[in-house]
């Protein structure tokens, strides 16, 4: 599995948004609302993963992400799901663990900023 190309500069792409809701302002609201309040569970679940739970939680994230127009959170998801299956001592996943959790703090002071 090839690395996307998406911006990872970009902390939230209201334009990829709008499409994503149709224009509908309140949709939108809702759904960022939602994201909000679903990432950390993913985050938890992540972290929390044994086996074959890696994987699948990073790639639940990605979607998430990528569907809202969070391109960098987005990309380190995409990081996380491309690790395979590490070990619960692989020194990889905290490291990868902080990095989400610092992106979806630089995401939701985005969304709460308007």
């Amino acid at each position: 599995m090839a690395e996307s190309d998406w911006d990872e500069s970009v902390v939230l792409d209201r334009k990829h948004l709008v499409g994503y809701t149709g224009g509908d302002e309140y949709l939108a609201r809702d759904v960022l609302k939602i994201f909000l309040e679903n990432a950390p569970l993913y985050l938890d679940t992540l972290e929390a993963a044994e086996g074959e739970g890696w994987r699948s939680s990073a790639h639940k994230l990605k979607g998430a992400a990528r569907g809202i127009g969070a391109w960098r959170m987005a990309r380190a998801a995409e990081r996380a799901e491309m690790m395979g299956e590490p070990a619960a001592d692989d020194p990889r996943r905290p490291k990868i663990l902080g990095v989400l959790r610092e992106r979806l703090g630089e995401l939701a002071a985005a969304i709460n900023s308007g």
